[in-house]
């Protein structure tokens, strides 16, 4: 069992908006997001979950370099006019970015059937720069099945704690269980873990962040492929049969897509 750490409090831009208090578990986060100045939070029930926001993205943010499972460079700038919903994760995760990637794909299959693949763009971004390379990146890609518009991508060493400080995702190395299990790809042990907070975020094409909801990935009885099936912990199976609440499911997002950016997702 992993040892339980509490984050901070997710906070854009350098604490300017306080969205959420985390409970953190190794690579698996939960938390409830609570309402903010400048925001508006659905009410229990709605067909909309998650917070409402605009917050614009700082340039800086915008001009990273990001490099993508093709070894391509990219930035959010370089997406502009795009509908991008954005997630951490790390291809070593045991608990629950397996489910984050079969919730991700299954958005970009949805958005694919609605003929919209040219305008929303999922993209997934490492916490765990020093082992998500490019190669890496795309072979976990390739065990989901790859769908038009779903990306992977890191920031390199230097760019990953810029990108997450400024959107207020907590994330950091930690000890791996004793014993510890061995890389899905690789077959070797692994010496650390990446801890950090699960959170979606639909960044609208202005490059203003509008919505996020923070929790595990519920995928609604879609299993990850048996690859990542086999290397799920105890916890991460216990996650994948009963998400902790809060979660976020497939169609929260495509609500979210359609509110704030006015894209109409076929589920």
């Amino acid at each position: 069992m992993r040892r339980q750490r509490r984050p901070r409090g997710l906070a854009l831009g350098a604490g300017l908006v306080a969205a959420s208090l985390l409970a953190l578990a190794a690579c698996s986060t939960n938390g409830t997001p609570t309402s903010v100045p400048g925001t508006n939070m659905a009410s229990p029930g709605a067909a909309l979950t998650g917070t409402t926001l605009d917050k614009a993205l700082s340039p800086a943010l915008l001009s990273l370099p990001l490099t993508d499972e093709h070894g391509k460079t990219l930035t959010l700038g370089s997406l502009s006019g795009k509908t991008i919903v954005l997630v951490p994760f790390l291809t070593t995760c045991q608990e629950t970015c397996p489910m984050t990637s079969v919730n991700m794909r299954d958005i970009a299959a949805a958005v694919k059937a609605s003929g919209q693949s040219s305008s929303v763009v999922e993209l997934e971004i490492t916490v765990d720069p020093g082992r998500d390379e490019a190669a890496r990146l795309a072979a976990y890609q390739k065990l989901y099945g790859s769908q038009p518009g779903w990306d992977l991508a890191t920031a390199g060493t230097s760019g990953t704690s810029s990108l997450w400080r400024e959107l207020g995702v907590y994330y950091a190395k930690v000890p791996e269980d004793n014993p510890p299990p061995k890389d899905w790809q690789t077959g070797k042990v692994l010496t650390y873990d990446v801890a950090h907070q699960d959170v979606v975020f639909v960044v609208d094409g202005n490059g203003h962040i509008r919505w996020l909801t923070s929790g595990a990935p519920n995928t609604a009885g879609v299993n990850p492929p048996v690859t990542q099936m086999n290397f799920l912990s105890d916890v991460g199976r216990k996650n994948l049969a009963s998400p902790p609440e809060p979660s976020w499911t497939v169609a929260d997002v495509e609500r979210a897509l359609s509110t704030v950016g006015g894209h109409h997702i076929a589920g």
